[in-house]
């Protein structure tokens, strides 16, 4: 059972200026397994609620509701408020990883006890995130980061922790405002290195120049422009054991694990590259790769 409660949770979301409602008895709730372990949590979980309903609803479902509750720290409402839902460990991350952070490596289906999550209010098919809602997650994100000695970086989304599962935050083009994230998938997932790089940009520690994003997308119910020829691509191929190797032509290298691979194509070279098989099919995960032979793999590139 893990001993520690963020019991100042409260405390840390009012002095980031944000407004903060307390949900009854939130000192005290938590997982079956209890509180976190000293020294944890590393992460910080950012999700979307799948609904559409007032704050009141979500958050009943989120402390009491659900068969799993709690299922979040944080409730994030559409106007910016956070509501407190509990300080010990929450069942809202589930299976996935594994998935490495500032601290370390947070081990597979173990994010529950190594994260504090927040559920944002959002359907997460097209409806719109306001620009006080978008500021506000940041604001959080940042406060809990500062306050628990972590980076502004060592944010995962649920779609990156669990990428066969889950699909938020999104969708992108549903962003309001200035900022914006790039679409990991058909499901405007938002990329994730988009989000950690506007996170750290906030808490002043930007990050090293990377090329500028292109275009936003147009916004849900105006159609996408196609892929232009200059789109960059990164061939894949699966060898007679099982490991996944990546080429530019130039250079190549190897990823053995399922969910490593899936983590790297959702977050690490989405909306940089585009990701395609030795047929030339995209690859958005694990099963979009085609076993090839040893004239394919060496093909790929020569290793350096």
């Amino acid at each position: 059972m893990g001993s520690l409660y963020l019991t100042r949770l409260g405390d840390w979301c009012r002095a980031s200026g944000l407004r903060t409602i307390e949900v009854d008895g939130w000192q005290t709730r938590a997982r079956s397994s209890g509180g976190y372990e000293p020294g944890r949590p590393w992460a910080i979980m950012w999700h979307h609620t799948a609904s559409q309903t007032s704050p009141e609803n979500d958050v009943g479902y989120i402390v009491a509701g659900c068969p799993d509750a709690p299922v979040a720290n944080l409730y994030l409402a559409r106007d910016g408020a956070v509501y407190v839902c509990a300080a010990g460990a929450t069942n809202t991350n589930g299976k996935g990883g594994p998935y490495r952070v500032s601290r370390g490596t947070v081990p597979v289906d173990q994010m529950n006890t190594y994260a504090v999550s927040i559920e944002a209010a959002n359907n997460g098919t097209g409806e719109h995130w306001p620009v006080a809602q978008i500021d506000a997650y940041f604001v959080l994100s940042n406060a809990l980061a500062a306050a628990l000695e972590l980076e502004p970086t060592d944010v995962v989304t649920h779609a990156v922790w669990a990428p066969s599962r889950k699909i938020d935050p999104a969708r992108a083009e549903a962003v309001d405002g200035d900022w914006w994230p790039r679409a990991s998938n058909s499901s405007g997932t938002w990329v994730l290195g988009d989000v950690q790089d506007e996170a750290a940009a906030r808490a002043g520690t930007p990050p090293p120049d990377k090329p500028p994003p292109p275009d936003k997308p147009p916004p849900p119910g105006e159609p996408a422009p196609p892929p232009t020829l200059e789109d960059q691509s990164m061939v894949v191929a699966l060898d007679q054991n099982g490991t996944a190797w990546i080429g530019d032509g130039m250079t190549r290298f190897a990823v053995a694990d399922e969910n490593v691979f899936n983590n790297y194509v959702v977050m690490g070279k989405a909306g940089v590259y585009r990701f395609v098989n030795t047929s030339g099919g995209t690859v958005s995960g694990w099963g979009d790769v085609y076993a090839v032979g040893a004239d394919t793999l060496s093909a790929l590139g020569r290793v350096m």
